[in-house]
């Protein structure tokens, strides 16, 4: 009896053991570290002390504290930064400090917990040396000049007022970061007059020293006072500066085996030559975008090309040595694709190609309606590009067929067989749209562009205070946003700044609201762009 009842016993252990859960440790922390104690004390006045003690509520990490934290005013010499047991951070003072002078150690994005990596964000340790602390703010966005986006994690500073050396050869007297919506509050600063500038900060040395830094900054020195505080908000536009000189910004070989450099400005003429090569010809075929500080260059001939060194020439200048360095292996056909292009009565159908084309057999694409043959011609457009144009008759669908090898491009590759079927839309597939615009400056030259979900330009058109209106007919549906573009050098593009004559890039205003076209709509849009004084609202 005594063994069955142990036996019995044994069972429910088992069983009850096998019904046992994984335990999950309950809910993530999501909390950062909270600071609970500082010695000296947060805030304090007449501060002399070596170093400062931060205590945390948990347990705490440092990460990337050299490129992290800030102090403003600058130090001389920066302090060190270490762990005090689990809870705690030191910071050792390796300079003297000012007398008078409040200073703040931005400590939020280097401080984490040690569990989950929760950065405590916007922690700032402040302290003077004088009788009070300063109490005056500047405040304000860092916007993209040229998207109208906010820019996250730049650094933006106040300097000496009117001294524009001061932005390359020493650090701001005070600065803080954007946040991801590209805010920035400097707080804490004594009554005064600033320049003001942000820097996407490369290397980290709070220095604008490289030419790939994206700058911003204020036209003309700004007052900042405890009154205007609460009152001002300061709208500054980043862009990457227009370089003072010519220069190879970046270069890479494309999957096709293209030689892609980005210029730091515009060309006119571009070559390469092969200073290690003897006999033989290589000849190189540049494509370029539409603003021309990019370019791809077409090799004749890919065999050897890793062996050799490119001198590039623009405009009759020597700017650099490049080596032909291919990561990724070249796709055995050219890649052809077909798209319908409406112009009017005339149609074309246009071949678009992953590499230059040197030749074309019309005997090898075939193009019907209603299984009916349709005439066309030819005609090269651009090195990757050629179209087949035809008459229409209304709406109807066309059969496109591109045999193998009908198309050969610069490096003997040819295509796979392309088979589409392409539709000419009726009218009422179509929407229009018209937008009048108003306030514009009588004295400004205007673009107004209609861009799609890429944000690629589809449609463009001038636009004056004197013929604010725009017309775009047959527009296919869909959600379009519009851009105004100040065009103020008359030169058909938007145009960046440029540091060394400390002039702003051209404005850009972006409709608050994505356009919807729809079929058999006429879209009207009645739209005031924020005239040329008031920058707070560029932007979308």
């Amino acid at each position: 009896m005594r063994h069955a009842w142990v036996r019995s016993w044994l069972v429910l252990i088992l069983s009850g053991c096998a019904s046992v859960q994984n335990i999950t440790g309950g809910d993530q922390d999501t909390e950062p570290p909270r600071l609970i104690n500082a010695t000296p004390p947060e805030r304090s006045t007449r501060f002399d002390a070596p170093a400062i003690l931060l205590e945390f509520d948990e347990r705490v990490q440092l990460d990337r504290v050299r490129d992290r934290m800030l102090v403003s005013p600058p130090l001389s010499t920066a302090p060190d930064v270490r762990l005090a047991g689990p809870r705690g951070v030191e910071i050792k003072l390796n300079s003297p400090l000012e007398p008078a002078t409040t200073y703040t150690f931005n400590l939020g994005d280097c401080v984490k917990d040690l569990t989950e990596g929760n950065a405590a964000t916007g922690l700032a340790y402040v302290v003077s040396t004088g009788e009070a602390l300063d109490s005056a703010s500047f405040s304000g966005k860092v916007l993209n000049a040229f998207t109208g986006q906010p820019e996250k994690d730049m650094m933006v500073g106040l300097y000496a007022p009117d001294d524009t050396t001061a932005f390359r050869m020493e650090r701001p007297a005070y600065m803080t970061r954007t946040d991801a919506l590209g805010h920035f509050m400097i707080s804490n600063l004594p009554n005064g007059r600033f320049s003001a500038f942000a820097l996407r900060d490369k290397n980290a040395n709070y220095r604008y020293d490289l030419p790939n830094e994206e700058i911003a900054f204020l036209d003309s020195a700004v007052r900042i006072t405890v009154e205007d505080t609460l009152r001002q908000e300061h709208l500054l536009r980043s862009f990457l500066p227009a370089s003072a000189r010519q220069q190879v910004r970046s270069y890479s070989v494309t999957a096709d085996g293209a030689l892609e450099l980005v210029m730091a400005r515009a060309v006119d003429t571009i070559g390469l030559r092969d200073v290690a090569r003897i006999g033989g010809e290589l000849k190189w075929t540049p494509e370029f975008n539409a603003a021309r500080d990019s370019v791809l260059l077409w090799p004749s001939d890919t065999t050897l090309l890793s062996q050799g060194s490119y001198e590039v020439m623009a405009d009759q200048q020597v700017l650099d040595t490049l080596r032909y360095r291919q990561t990724r292996n070249m796709p055995y056909y050219m890649g052809l694709t077909a798209a319908l292009v409406e112009a009017g009565d005339q149609l074309s159908i246009r071949l678009r190609s992953t590499r230059p084309i040197t030749a074309i057999d019309s005997a090898r694409i075939s193009l019907e309606r209603d299984s009916t043959s349709v005439p066309f011609r030819i005609v090269q457009d651009v090195p990757r590009s050629i179209s087949l144009v035809f008459d229409t008759e209304g709406a109807a669908s066309y059969r496109l067929l591109v045999l193998p090898k009908a198309v050969r491009d610069i490096l003997g590759g040819t295509n796979d067989t392309l088979r589409a079927t392409l539709g000419v839309l009726e009218e009422k597939s179509f929407g229009s749209l018209r937008v009048k615009l108003e306030g514009l400056d009588p004295a400004g030259r205007y673009l107004l562009q209609v861009l799609d979900g890429q944000q690629r330009i589809q449609h463009e058109l001038p636009v004056t205070a004197e013929l604010p209106i725009a017309v775009w007919e047959r527009l296919t549906p869909g959600m379009r946003t519009l851009r105004l573009v100040r065009d103020s050098n008359g030169n058909g593009h938007w145009d960046t700044g440029e540091w060394a004559l400390l002039s702003q890039p051209e404005r850009t205003w972006y409709h608050p609201e994505q356009v919807n076209i729809r079929a058999s709509w006429d879209v009207k849009i009645d739209w005031s762009p924020a005239p040329p004084s008031s920058p707070s609202r560029t932007g979308p």
